[in-house]
């Protein structure tokens, strides 16, 4: 098995050479046009960890590390990589990371915050673009005020061109269409 180091390093080299390169699906703006700056702030927490079958219990690693993100106002981003690629399929990620965003719903303290997966074989495409296809299994944590002023910023581009009305919703977007 790799490092922890390895696996994140792969994991910011596919945002450095996917994630953050123009694509002409989205208006020539790169998948996420806010990748590249959070990664140079460094304000993007990466950990490696076997979440799998964390039962997102208070007491779990999963919600210990929300928790810690939620008390660092300088981090934008909790990034969490599986670190075996064959452990946990694409759905069951994805219906993983649909009851972590069920939990993360119910608290006060958490409602702000929302899940988004990735997996070697996602099958989630904007226009055609497999954006979600990273080298690990992972999820990010992201905090929806945020999200929703990033996804303003980019009104009256052609960026959303592509997406359709639930990708649209899950950004906090649904005034667009």
């Amino acid at each position: 098995m790799k490092s922890r180091d390895e696996i994140t390093a792969e994991m910011l080299r596919w945002s450095e050479h996917f994630i953050e390169e123009p694509h002409p699906v989205f208006g020539g703006l790169p998948i996420c046009p806010f990748a590249k700056a959070a990664r140079l702030k460094r304000s993007i927490r990466f950990e490696v960890l076997s979440f799998a079958s964390d039962p997102l219990e208070p007491d779990g690693r999963v919600m210990h590390l929300i928790g810690e993100f939620l008390g660092d106002e300088d981090l934008e981003t909790l990034f969490i990589i599986h670190p075996e690629t064959g452990r946990i399929d694409a759905r069951a990620l994805e219906a993983w990371v649909e009851r972590l965003n069920a939990r993360l719903a119910v608290s006060v303290v958490t409602r702000d915050l929302q899940a988004f997966e990735a997996h070697p074989d996602s099958e989630f495409s904007i226009g055609g673009v497999y954006t979600r296809r990273s080298p690990y299994p992972s999820f990010q944590i992201l905090r929806r005020s945020l999200l929703k002023d990033a996804s303003g910023s980019l009104l009256g581009s052609s960026y959303y061109d592509h997406f359709t009305p639930e990708m649209l919703a899950a950004v906090g977007m649904p005034r667009l269409r």
